[in-house]
């Protein structure tokens, strides 16, 4: 990993200085104002490790500079190197930004490297701790999700809905730490899994069923979030889970009767919530733009969201199982999800789930549903 260092100051002779000192150390960009740095940043091809800025520069303070860098290039450590005289300014900068430390002028060479060290063993930390996430725990992840798709293919389905929904959703919305929401939309329903077999089969048969299995399937959003913290860094992510209602009437319940209500803003949990509220709605039977209309006209859940949503269901190409008889089947037809029983028997294995695609997700006989 390159040890590349931004320094923005409009003092020319400061620059060189430190070009001199840090020569053979780091590999060193200057610029003399926060415009130059800022087109530096953007035309990188790959990150700076480590944004040095002065405070005080004409056109664009350090703090204005600072900022803009962050949201370009949000991993980089960021220092001040400031005057006594913009000292209130420096403090004020650091209070409401993402500051690392700062530095006052004059700053020894010594002084300078020892701060760069520091910044750069920061950097690599957050990239280090990045790879765990990407690689690690979305590994952990996948194995629990791959077992899902093994044992309770139909449940899985929902899940892959549930993906591309928040893939849409993550188009049109900001949130912080998207990573979070995706591994919720990969996981929400792996309680399914934990819910025994009789009882998943007494659902999906439809009608009345009885108090003792509603209760059981009720409770796999709990059963899921007990699972999911048992995986490191991953406890806000059960609450979610813990939260998401099964059911319409539970999505559109009065906030005050709710457990645990989603937080204001633009949250990835907030998204999550509505996601899985309208889900809820749709796997009832409903209209989507019903679902929308009363999960809107119950307050629970913001009208933007809700909007999003929708549109991203409406373009999503994972389509929903629905209930077939054996006399919609014909020989020769393609089917894209497993066809299942009401017993949970997978009769046909369809394109989407079967390794061997060549061999799956065509209908070759009827005869043993005659």
């Amino acid at each position: 990993m390159a040890d590349r260092v931004l320094i923005v100051d409009d003092e020319v002779r400061i620059l060189d200085g430190l070009r001199r000192t840090l020569h053979g150390l780091y590999e060193v960009d200057t610029a003399a104002s926060g415009a130059e740095g800022l087109a530096l940043i953007d035309k990188a091809d790959s990150a700076y490790a480590v944004v040095v800025s002065d405070m005080m520069m004409p056109g664009m303070s350090g703090a204005e500079f600072l900022g803009h860098a962050h949201d370009a290039s949000p991993d980089s450590v960021q220092m001040v190197l400031s005057g006594q005289a913009e000292l209130s300014a420096t403090i004020a900068a650091v209070n409401d930004g993402n500051l690392f430390r700062f530095l006052t002028k004059p700053c020894e060479s010594a002084e300078m490297i020892r701060a760069l060290d520091a910044a750069l063993a920061q950097y690599r930390l957050v990239q280090s701790e990045r790879e765990l996430l990407d690689h690690t725990l979305n590994g952990a992840v996948g194995v629990l999700t791959e077992l899902m798709s093994v044992s309770n293919p139909t449940e899985f389905a929902r899940t892959e809905r549930v993906k591309a929904i928040v893939a849409a959703m993550l188009q049109r919305v900001v949130v912080p730490d998207p990573w979070e929401l995706r591994i919720a939309a990969m996981l929400g329903q792996v309680g399914m899994m934990a819910v025994p077999s009789e009882v998943l089969t007494e659902v999906r048969a439809g009608g009345q069923i009885s108090r003792e299995a509603e209760a059981i399937y009720h409770s796999h959003p709990a059963l899921g979030a007990d699972l999911i913290r048992r995986i490191p860094r991953l406890h806000d992510i059960a609450e979610w889970v813990a939260a998401q209602p099964v059911t319409l009437a539970e999505a559109i319940m009065p906030m005050s009767a709710r457990a645990d209500p989603p937080e204001a803003g633009t949250t990835g949990r907030d998204v999550y919530a509505t996601v899985m509220a309208f889900i809820a709605g749709v796997d009832a039977g409903l209209q989507p733009r019903r679902v929308h209309n009363d999960l809107a006209g119950c307050g629970n859940y913001r009208a933007d969201l809700l909007d999003h949503v929708l549109a991203a269901h409406e373009k999503s190409i994972v389509r929903r199982p629905r209930r077939v008889k054996g006399a919609e089947l014909t020989v020769g037809m393609k089917v894209e999800q497993d066809v299942v029983t009401t017993t949970g028997l997978i009769l046909i294995r369809g394109e989407r789930s079967s390794p061997n695609r060549w061999r799956s997700g065509c209908v070759t006989s009827l005869r043993e549903w005659a």
